[in-house]
């Protein structure tokens, strides 16, 4: 068997960080990412997955949306039989000249007690959980 180390190098890199995904090349070093088989109570706060990719179709301007799926928050049991959403995360990006502009909103199902802000009932479907609502959280950012 052939010894990893003896490959070249943008195979290495190819093979730690997008097949075995463990790291992440950062200034020219690798980052050991989390394990999640070994810390799988991590993945209810920080799993993502990326469930679509759009360019916006809008004239003169690079805008792009990407929805990505989230941990659920609370495990309710009749969820999906209620047709309540799953958690997630929505992010524009908007691309100028000189900068990249983010905007990014997060919506997860939380028992009432547990939202970070004071409470003011949304307009999202919660089914029957009169206890529990959406948290939205939004932040912009540019770089």
């Amino acid at each position: 068997m052939i010894n990893i180390e003896h490959l070249p190098d943008d195979l290495i890199i190819h093979i730690y960080t997008k097949i075995l995904k463990k790291y992440r090349l950062h200034e020219g070093t690798f980052i050991k990412l989390i394990d999640f088989e070994k810390y799988k109570f991590l993945e209810k706060f920080i799993y993502r997955k990326a469930t679509s990719f759009h360019r916006l179709p809008f004239d003169n301007i690079d805008e792009y949306r990407m929805d990505y799926k989230l941990a659920n928050y609370s495990d309710l049991p009749d969820r999906k039989q209620q047709s309540i959403d799953d958690d997630l995360m929505n992010i524009y990006m908007t691309v100028s000249e000189n900068t990249v502009s983010y905007n990014v909103q997060r919506y997860r199902l939380k028992k009432i007690e547990d939202l970070n802000t004071k409470h003011k009932s949304s307009m999202y479907h919660r089914g029957d959980y009169k206890d529990y609502d959406w948290e939205v959280v939004s932040y912009s950012y540019e770089i």
